[in-house]
């Protein structure tokens, strides 16, 4: 079992190496050269070109059934479940086969009203709630793939 990072907008990025470490679990940070990740024990560095997607392409052709996979994007999400992997956000919600969906849709719609020079809300910034919930999150799911790999 590994975990991925989609190291863009990712807020918790050293408590995820902590915890991962405490399980016995790497981390692969994937980025964009625009972002620094330096060496850690534990963590593999996987650097893209920019790009739009190029960080998700490389998680996509590296993440295999029973890993994990941190990230806000709601299509990477999308690809990785259909991949055997689970997907959560850093807000400490699960992507599942029932809700991603509804997201999918709803960034459609927001990507419509953006392109009619709408405005959409920008994401609120994240809290304390968020930070709790997730590492909640990471630790049951981190227990049970793990579980579930023998």
């Amino acid at each position: 079992m590994k975990i991925y990072l989609d190291v863009d907008g990712i807020p918790y990025r050293e408590l995820v190496i902590e915890r991962a470490a405490s399980y016995g679990v790497t981390v692969v940070a994937v980025a964009d050269y625009s972002h620094c990740i330096l060496p850690q024990h534990g963590v593999e560095r996987v650097m893209v070109d920019e790009g739009k997607d190029a960080t998700d392409f490389a998680i996509l052709n590296r993440v295999q059934k029973g890993d994990l996979v941190i990230t806000q994007d709601v299509g990477l999400a999308c690809l990785v479940l259909s991949k055997g992997a689970t997907a959560i956000s850093p807000r400490g919600h699960e992507f599942t086969e029932g809700s991603i969906g509804g997201r999918l849709t709803l960034r459609w719609l927001h990507c419509k009203v953006r392109e009619a020079r709408g405005r959409s809300k920008r994401p609120r910034p994240f809290s304390q709630n968020d930070r709790r919930r997730f590492l909640s999150l990471l630790d049951k799911k981190i227990t049970v793939l793990k579980r579930k790999r023998g």
